[in-house]
């Protein structure tokens, strides 16, 4: 699993063997079950987590109350609350395992210090930030400007195993529709299988 980790962040950087082996002794690999909160909305979010199996969901309860998802992690992604983390502000969501979830987590208090140990590592956070804000960005834009079905197709295409592992609610509460809505945007954009 952590050789997982260590392809991740050669795709980006470059990496010697015993400076990734440093790395990765910061490294705790943690398991879940499903339904288990990761982070709470109210609290500060002190963890990074690398997903090696499983899947995350994160989402914040709106001011009527409502449920709204806005992530899904799945295998070889990274998931926190970004702004709580790195400002040690409450984060305004939760995450929580939709399945039974096994990760690599580093604590900010250990990253903090190996980045500036490791220059490999202080490299890759920051190109992971830029990734992380990139898509916020793309994310709030298609919000505003991309319809349902636009929207939808976007995300098969970037997570084309979501219909088969998360429920279909979330995957509405993403898309800001109703779950009757979702429905009928996969009965006319996913053609039913001849049996």
């Amino acid at each position: 699993m952590s050789n997982e980790l260590i392809s991740i962040f050669r795709k980006d950087v470059v990496m010697p063997d015993d400076e990734a082996a440093y790395i990765l002794s910061y490294f705790k690999e943690q398991h879940f079950k499903r339904n288990v909160t990761l982070l709470h909305a109210g609290e500060v979010a002190h963890e990074l987590f690398f997903v090696t199996e499983g899947t995350l969901h994160q989402f914040y309860i709106d001011e009527a109350g409502n449920e709204r998802t806005c992530n899904f992690t799945f295998e070889n992604e990274f998931v926190t609350d970004l702004e709580s983390f790195s400002k040690k502000t409450v984060s305004p969501s939760s995450i929580k395992t939709l399945t039974p979830a096994t990760t690599l987590t580093i604590s900010c208090s250990d990253l903090v210090p190996l980045m500036r140990e490791s220059r490999a590592m202080a490299d890759f956070f920051y190109i992971l930030i830029e990734r992380i804000a990139a898509a916020s960005i793309r994310r709030t834009k298609a919000l505003l400007s991309s319809t349902p079905e636009k929207q939808f197709l976007d995300l098969l295409e970037e997570k084309p195993e979501i219909m088969q592992r998360v429920p279909q609610r979330y995957i509405a509460q993403y898309l800001g529709i109703a779950p009757e809505s979702l429905s009928r945007i996969r009965k006319r954009m996913i053609p039913a299988k001849k049996p």
